[in-house]
């Protein structure tokens, strides 16, 4: 199937409490992905995953995150797609029913900012990524945002026919909306 779009997702949040005068409202956690096919934008998200995070403000050092997403949770919104996209030259989820991510390394740029490293694994195979983590403080609730670029081919997503890049790009743009309660 020629028109075929392309997920991939993971990436972690840390905590970090900030202070904040006003609470926003704040939606639900999300894992999402853009790919762009055939020079189209195609966004799809994974609707099953579980984030646990630990931190201790006082040890920012020792802070931890790991996110497991259940990989046939995939929906672009076409059942014919979502089916395929599980499929061995895809995602492979009879093999890898899981994609990971697992932070090495929290790094505080501001009291709204956190630079993310860790390990992304999809299909078995493991990469160091890093990226930018933003803060927002909602009263009871905090929210995460973190976006990270990889290329689906490290990953060996869209093998055989669906490897060359010309019709699926091989950048995938992973955004995770994590929300966590506070103590407040």
């Amino acid at each position: 199937m020629k028109s075929m779009i392309l997920p991939i997702a993971l990436l972690a949040a840390a905590i970090l409490p900030v202070g904040s005068a006003q609470p926003v409202q704040i939606p639900p956690s999300t894992v999402t992905i853009t790919v762009t096919q055939m020079g189209v934008q195609v966004d799809a998200a994974f609707t099953k995953f579980h984030a646990s995070i630990d931190f201790d403000p006082a040890r920012p050092a020792r802070a931890s995150a790991q996110f497991t997403i259940d990989v046939a949770s995939f929906d672009v919104g076409n059942a014919e797609y979502n089916r395929e996209i599980l499929k061995p030259a895809w995602l492979d989820a009879a093999r890898f029913p899981t994609a990971t991510f697992r932070s090495t390394s929290l790094k505080i740029l501001s009291p709204t900012q956190i630079e993310a490293a860790g390990k992304i694994v999809i299909k078995g195979i493991s990469r160091e990524v890093r990226f930018p983590v933003t803060v927002k403080d909602g009263g009871k609730a905090r929210a995460y945002d973190g976006t990270v670029r990889i290329h689906r081919t490290d990953f060996k997503v869209g093998a055989g026919e669906w490897e060359a890049t010309d019709v699926v790009a091989d950048e995938v743009v992973i955004k995770v909306h994590a929300v966590t309660a506070t103590n407040n």
